[in-house]
């Protein structure tokens, strides 16, 4: 019986040792550095709160794209006109042929108008000559005995001449200088804008046809939009001469024969064309001689707002 039971006891101790050592291979093994595991790499746990689904989009900041400005206005509203003596190498050449029968003893002097009001509108108060400065002007050329021409007649004269030119075409060329103009039997040429007529503060068509109807005025070309001419092409040109004569034309029944060039702007280039339109060009070139001058770069004296008639002499060397 001792030896049953202590096979059974062997036995028993054999299960219980079994046991155990399936139970102790189930246990947990700690780690043997106690630092986090965090700790051991050095990262930081992220909090899953603040983690990103999708990896952040980066804009790039967008292209500068140049602004284009639109287009300045090329025929200048009253208010904005300004002449600007312009550059170019122009060929200055003996000029003006004597008139039939003169003594060809003097070449024309011209008068460069724009406004005749007495209040000025803009900040541009030179080009407003007073109706009485304008008067006063007329008075003492015609005092000084001289001969009054259109733009397209300059030649050499037996005496003193003059020429009486206005820029752009504005309405007080009718309103004020016409009847001033009729008072003293005097010749002017009115350089106009033809792509303004009709427009607010500009000459309307039927003041244009009466002006020219009574043979004191006479319309000559200012171009039709007013441009910068050194900057257009052969082309250009040509429509910018063409369009101008064609309405001119069709209001006072006579092709314009002189140019004012729009701004002074004017160089070889633009002469030459200008020669195959025209017989005469104004420049803004400020002097009274023009005995020197190509017939299509004539110099005028600039008449600014003030300018008794004395000072009108004086300028042109008359005494």
């Amino acid at each position: 019986m001792k030896k049953v039971f202590k096979i059974i006891g062997f036995l028993m101790s054999v299960v219980l040792l079994s046991y155990m050592a399936a139970g102790c291979a189930q246990l947990p093994l700690r780690p043997v550095d106690t630092q986090t595991a965090g700790e051991t790499t050095g990262v930081q746990p992220v909090d899953p709160s603040l983690e990103q689904t999708e990896p952040p989009v980066t804009t790039a900041p967008p292209e500068t794209t140049p602004v284009t400005q639109p287009p300045e206005t090329t025929a200048p509203a009253p208010a904005q006109t300004v002449e600007v003596t312009g550059g170019g190498n122009i060929d200055l050449s003996p000029g003006g042929e004597p008139a039939p029968g003169a003594a060809a003893t003097y070449a024309p002097s011209a008068l460069m108008y724009h406004l005749i009001l007495e209040q000025p509108y803009t900040e541009l108060t030179n080009l407003f000559v007073r109706p009485s400065e304008f008067e006063d002007h007329l008075q003492k050329l015609c005092a000084a005995d001289c001969m009054f021409l259109f733009a397209d007649e300059y030649a050499m004269t037996e005496k003193r001449s003059i020429i009486l030119t206005f820029d752009d075409g504005y309405e007080d060329n009718y309103t004020q200088m016409f009847p001033i103009l009729k008072k003293y039997g005097a010749k002017a040429t009115v350089f106009m804008i033809t792509s303004k007529i009709n427009a607010p503060g500009y000459l309307t068509e039927d003041m244009i046809r009466e002006m020219a109807a009574s043979g004191l005025v006479r319309f000559e070309s200012h171009t039709h939009t007013h441009p910068s001419l050194t900057s257009l092409s052969a082309e250009d040109l040509a429509w910018q001469f063409a369009e101008s004569g064609r309405i001119l034309s069709s209001l006072t029944g006579r092709a314009p024969r002189a140019i004012c060039y729009p701004g002074g702007t004017v160089n070889d280039f633009v002469i030459r064309e200008a020669a195959k339109c025209y017989s005469f060009g104004y420049t803004t070139h400020n002097s009274p001689d023009t005995s020197s001058c190509d017939p299509l770069a004539l110099s005028r004296v600039r008449v600014s707002r003030g300018m008794s008639g004395g000072a009108v002499l004086s300028r042109l060397g008359w005494g």
